[in-house]
């Protein structure tokens, strides 16, 4: 039997092994990287609002480097969104899971979110109240305690014009 005819040996799960290369980037990725990678942006629709006019939010995160990326997060909600500080808008606290979790991304990804704000402020759980007119910001950010430090929020001015 010549070498070629010889019945082929399958190969093994060892042979085939391929690597998570998502694995391997954030054991070898230096955290200070990581977190430079992720650019973080806020926009709206425009800058200047009728009062009771709602305020579409566009929410990016982007991963700038060719390899793949994934920060650690204080919760399973990775990223957040306020207005003058109150998280969604909103007054009334969130039960949110305290438990980490990570936000990944392959390489170069974009991960776009849109939001509406109705210039509506949470007192209650069932309450909302209306804005006065003013300037009001809009920020939003990773779920991390040292998000800021690192880079990781950013912020749009929106005035309310009556």
């Amino acid at each position: 039997m010549t070498r070629d005819a010889r019945p082929r040996e399958r190969a093994t799960d060892e042979r085939t092994r391929t690597i998570d290369w998502a694995t391997l980037s954030h054991v070898v990725t230096p955290q200070a990287l990581r977190y430079r990678a992720i650019d973080v942006g806020v926009s709206t629709d425009k800058r200047r609002y009728e009062p009771g006019e709602p305020v579409d939010i566009t929410i990016t995160f982007r991963n700038r480097l060719p390899i793949p990326i994934r920060i650690r997060t204080d919760s399973p909600n990775y990223w957040y969104w306020t207005v003058d500080g109150l998280r969604s808008a909103s007054q009334v606290p969130r039960a949110v899971p305290d438990r980490p979790a990570a936000f990944s991304f392959t390489r170069r990804e974009r991960k776009r979110f849109q939001r509406q704000w109705h210039q509506r402020m949470q007192v209650s759980e069932d309450d909302w109240q209306p804005v006065d007119p003013g300037r009001y910001t809009i920020a939003v950010g990773l779920t991390r305690s040292d998000a800021a430090a690192h880079g990781l929020v950013d912020t749009a001015v929106i005035e309310i014009v009556s």
